[in-house]
């Protein structure tokens, strides 16, 4: 059974004629503050773009910037500790080789200055061993006046064989001694003594044969001080 509907007229609506391009997407037109809106929200989605990459770049800037920055800091560094080390230790060995060279050269002269003080008191102590020596040499004479007789024995010793034209010169004290030495020993002794007041006690001049042995006190006191590498007069001046 076909049902058929009426649509009455009172609820019909006037139509409109249809045409081909009804079929097109229908333009819908925006309102001009809206449109203001929306440009104006592109040009603050642009400008907050901008202003992001601004920033990134900047970012980026900074962050280059502050790792080159701590990479050459860092190699500052550690090329600025290698050069001062090896500076600090090319100064270090400089100067302990200055201290070095100083310590020896005072060592040098205080070894001279040892060895220099070591002569004066070698040199002082023998100069006072002979002005002792002499002095002693002199009392023991004064005391034992007849230490005269060896040293005329000896002198005569090496004029041998001419005993009996042998001449002795003498200070006159020991001249006495000599005589008593010689009347004693008559038989064995002739010799010829002279009273010299030229010669000290304990010295004397012997002559035989053209031969003549100087026996002084200074002469022998010369000869005993050049042995040891000194230079004194027995009398002193």
């Amino acid at each position: 059974m076909t049902i058929t509907t009426v649509i009455p007229k009172a609820k019909l609506t006037s139509c409109e004629r249809w045409k081909l391009n009804s079929f097109d997407t229908p333009k819908t037109e925006i309102p001009a503050d809206h449109a203001q809106s929306d440009d104006s929200a592109r040009n603050t989605a642009a400008a907050v773009n901008t202003n992001e990459l601004e920033i990134i770049v900047q970012t980026a800037k900074e962050d280059g910037l502050k790792k080159g920055y701590d990479e050459g800091y860092k190699n500052g560094i550690e090329e600025g500790r290698n050069k001062g080390y090896l500076e600090g230790k090319q100064q270090g060995e400089s100067e302990v080789k200055a201290e070095l060279s100083q310590i020896n050269s005072v060592f040098s002269n205080l070894n001279q200055q040892i060895q220099s003080i070591e002569q004066h008191i070698a040199q002082d102590m023998l100069t006072l061993a002979i002005s002792l020596a002499k002095k002693m040499i002199t009392q023991a004479l004064t005391i034992h006046p007849e230490l005269i007789l060896p040293v005329v024995q000896e002198a005569a010793r090496q004029l041998s064989g001419s005993e009996h034209d042998l001449q002795i010169f003498v200070h006159p004290d020991d001249a006495e001694i000599i005589r008593r030495y010689q009347n004693e020993q008559s038989a064995q002794v002739h010799w010829k003594i002279h009273e010299d007041t030229q010669q000290e006690r304990g010295g004397c001049r012997l002559a035989a044969g053209g031969s003549e042995i100087d026996a002084s006190m200074g002469t022998r006191w010369h000869r005993v001080l050049a042995a040891i590498g000194q230079n004194d007069d027995w009398i002193d001046k």
